[in-house]
C-alpha cells in the first residue's frame, strides 16, 4: 500500500500510489505533481534502484518543466536488485519495462564479475558491498557508477526474436 496521506489528499489510486506517466514520473491527474520511488504507481518493483535510476530522468525533466519546456527525457524502468537465496548466496536481476531479466554478466560483458540470473556466493558478497557503497557514498551525494538507462551489454540476448535491437547495447528488446 502507498502512503495514507497520498490517498487522503486524493492524489493516488485505490492503493495510495500516485498515478504517473511511467517515463516522466509526472502525475496523470495533476500536471504540477511528480512522484518518485515508492510513491509512484510505476509498473516495476519498489526496489531502491528504481528510485535511484529514475532520479536522473526526473531531475532533467523537472528542470525542463520549470523552464516551461517539454519533458523529453524518458525513464525506461531500469531495475537492478539482488535476491538473497540463502546459504550465503544471491542472484542478481537487471531489467526494465521492456526487457525481462536475462542471463549474463554485470557490470562488464564477459568479465562480470557478477552473474545475472545465477545463484552465487560472489553475488551475495556484491550485495553486501553495495549496501556499504549505498550508505557510505550514494546517500552522501556521490554519483552512482551505473547509468540510469539499462544496457544490454553483458546480457545473453541470443534467444530473443528481435532484429537489430537484440545486438544494440542501449535499445530495449521486447519481452519474451
Amino acid at each position: 500500500m502507498g502512503a495514507d496521506f497520498v490517498a487522503e489528499a486524493g492524489l493516488g489510486d485505490d492503493l495510495g500510489f500516485v498515478v504517473v506517466d511511467k517515463h516522466t514520473m509526472r502525475s496523470a491527474a495533476y500536471p504540477d505533481i511528480f512522484a518518485l520511488g515508492d510513491a509512484a504507481a510505476l509498473p516495476t518493483s519498489k526496489a531502491g534502484a528504481v528510485a535511484h535510476f529514475s532520479i536522473d530522468v526526473f531531475v532533467e525533466n523537472f528542470a525542463d518543466y520549470a523552464a516551461g519546456r517539454p519533458l523529453p527525457h524518458a525513464f525506461d524502468g531500469h531495475t537492478n536488485c539482488f535476491v538473497e537465496s540463502g546459504a550465503g548466496k544471491a542472484l542478481l536481476l537487471d531489467f526494465n519495462y521492456e526487457v525481462e531479466p536475462l542471463p549474463g554478466t554485470f557490470p562488464l560483458p564477459a568479465l562480470g564479475p557478477l552473474k545475472l540470473l545465477a545463484e552465487s556466493r560472489f553475488n551475495h558478497l556484491g550485495k553486501r558491498a553495495f549496501r556499504w557503497i549505498y550508505w557510505n557514498l550514494l546517500v552522501r551525494g556521490r554519483p552512482l557508477f551505473l547509468p540510469a538507462a539499462m544496457s544490454l551489454r553483458g546480457k545473453d540476448t541470443s534467444h530473443l526474436t528481435a532484429g537489430p535491437a537484440a545486438t544494440d547495447s542501449t535499445t530495449p528488446v521486447p519481452t519474451f
